[in-house]
């Protein structure tokens, strides 16, 4: 792309963009001198979201790694609704335990729960209801 800009211009704007150049690289080497790192005009690129520092862009990789990582641990697993709502109903013994006291505990709507077992948790022998919106489990 930059070879096609390069073919409009004339002699002296030639001459003229190669001496900015210069100038571009000899500061670049005096602050690298300065500052005493890695050489400063080699440490850039232009990506997606514009120009960025090699070291920039090192971490943003194991930056996104780590968002979704923290979305997967939200995320509760697949059937781990079902095994917390029968340890609650295990350690509640034979009184049982309320959908409302239950969805308070485990950080879920009442909906939620309540759908669940008269849903999901028709399904699962060990549960039974031991008055009207109150379960237990049973061995």
């Amino acid at each position: 792309m930059q070879n096609n800009l390069l073919a409009g211009l004339s002699l002296q704007q030639l001459k003229q963009a190669v001496a900015i150049r210069e100038k571009v690289e000899g500061l670049e080497k005096e602050l690298d001198r300065i500052v005493g790192g890695a050489p400063v005009g080699k440490g850039w690129a232009r990506g997606r979201k514009g120009l960025r520092r090699a070291a920039s862009r090192g971490r943003l990789p194991k930056a996104g790694k780590g968002r979704s990582a923290a979305r997967r641990r939200m995320v509760s697993p697949r059937g781990g609704l079902k095994g917390r709502i029968i340890r609650a109903l295990r350690a509640a013994g034979d009184k049982g335990v309320t959908v409302k006291d239950l969805a308070g505990k485990l950080g879920k709507s009442y909906g939620n729960i309540s759908v669940w077992f008269h849903t999901t948790g028709k399904g699962v022998k060990g549960i039974e209801k031991v008055a009207p919106g109150k379960f237990a489990w049973a061995d």
